[in-house]
């Protein structure tokens, strides 16, 4: 999770404790990490590296993002990891253009975390985003849908992602289901904000629905799809 920074301690110990039977995204520095550290994480499980670019505060050129993926890119590429961006879609068509270059799987998270100001559709980046999953270019996890609730067009686009391209999609829980990034007060202190509550049997229910229960569909996105991407024999 992004609250821990590129602190991989936990879950290094979970892998460890699967005894090659887990697989991990972890956080890394591109420009500090040796290829020793990097190939411990790969025998214990870690196949991808997550680089949070929604919730960072920071707003980056098409120059810095540039340079920024091909940091991540150049790292991973001889480990074949994938790297997994969090990121709001209007950022997407920022990246867009670079993605096919860089010569490695790319995830994108939550389904590009589109505002719900408007329908996702209709929104900067869309077009590119299904267009390069269409291409097999990038992956989306189907995912964190709460975090953009009342979007307008949320079924439609999440049926439109299976139907054009159903081997790039990968469904994930988002458990534990972490709050904001922000701190709350507390008394005379401030602590990160509770955990939220989620119905996750609902999820999953409403999952299978975007497939039109069909097995097949949602076999690619509960199993085939991600044992191809996270690499599980």
């Amino acid at each position: 999770m992004s609250i821990y920074g590129t602190d991989n301690k936990s879950i290094l110990d979970a892998l460890e404790r699967l005894n090659g039977k887990g697989r991990a995204v972890v956080t890394i520095d591109p420009f500090t990490i040796t290829d020793d550290e990097l190939q411990h994480m790969h025998r214990l499980g870690a196949r991808a590296v997550r680089l949070n670019l929604a919730s960072t505060g920071k707003s980056l050129s098409k120059a810095d993002f540039s340079k920024t993926l091909n940091a991540y890119a150049e790292r991973l590429r001889k480990l074949n990891w994938a790297l997994q961006i969090y990121l709001h879609l209007p950022q997407f068509g920022l990246i867009a253009e670079e993605l096919p270059k860089l010569g490695i799987p790319i995830v994108i998270d939550h389904l590009a975390h589109p505002p719900t100001s408007s329908p996702m559709s209709t929104q900067p980046g869309y077009s590119e985003f299904l267009d390069l999953l269409e291409r097999k270019v990038i992956y989306t996890k189907l995912s964190g849908t709460y975090r953009f609730p009342g979007l307008p067009d949320l079924e439609k686009v999440a049926q439109e992602m299976l139907r054009r391209a159903p081997t790039q999609v990968v469904w994930a829980s988002d458990w534990p289901h972490t709050g904001g990034g922000e701190l709350v007060a507390d008394g005379e202190r401030t602590k990160p904000q509770d955990f939220r509550q989620v119905d996750d049997v609902a999820w999953i229910e409403q999952c299978l629905k975007w497939c039109n229960n069909d097995e097949d569909l949602a076999r690619k996105i509960w199993v085939q799809n991600p044992r191809r991407l996270w690499q599980v024999d």
